[in-house]
Parts: C-alpha cells; sequence; structure tokens
C-alpha cells in the first residue's frame, strides 16, 4: 500500500525531546492525519519539513521461523 501525504506538523513529543520528533501527516486519500514519532537524526538528514510531500509505503512481513514453527507443532 501506498499512500501519499503532506507533513503539516512537527512537535517535539513531551518525552524524549532531544531524540525525537513527532510527525502529523495529511492523506488526502483518506481525508484523515497520520502521527509517527521518528528520530531527530533521521529527519534532519532526510531534511523533512512542514509542507513536504512526502510517500508513505506500508508492507506486511511474515516471520519465516515463527510460520515453520507453527507448520510443523505436533498436533
Amino acid at each position: 500500500m501506498l499512500l501519499d501525504g503532506e507533513i503539516t506538523e512537527i512537535n517535539t513529543p513531551p518525552n524524549k525531546a532531544d531524540q525525537f520528533r513527532e510527525l502529523t501527516i495529511w492523506v488526502p486519500e483518506t481525508g484523515e492525519h497520520l502521527a509517527m514519532t521518528c528520530y531527530i537524526h533521521d529527519i534532519k538528514k532526510a531534511g523533512l519539513e512542514e509542507g513536504n510531500k512526502i510517500s508513505i509505503k506500508i508492507e506486511k512481513k511474515f516471520d519465516v521461523d515463527s510460520l515453520t514453527r507453527d507448520l510443523l507443532k505436533p498436533q
């Protein structure tokens, strides 16, 4: 799934303010805001600012080891 959005706010969370920033992203496709917390270093490295257009990719991953254990579990 790929969602396009725009960063509407970058805030400092109440705890770990020296390490993290909270991004608020408007996703027009859903008509909702999405909030996510990221490391401040990553935000600075990517050059993210309010008003930037971004894409969010959501992938479903699965744990092969867990799946194998479930399949081999004695019945």
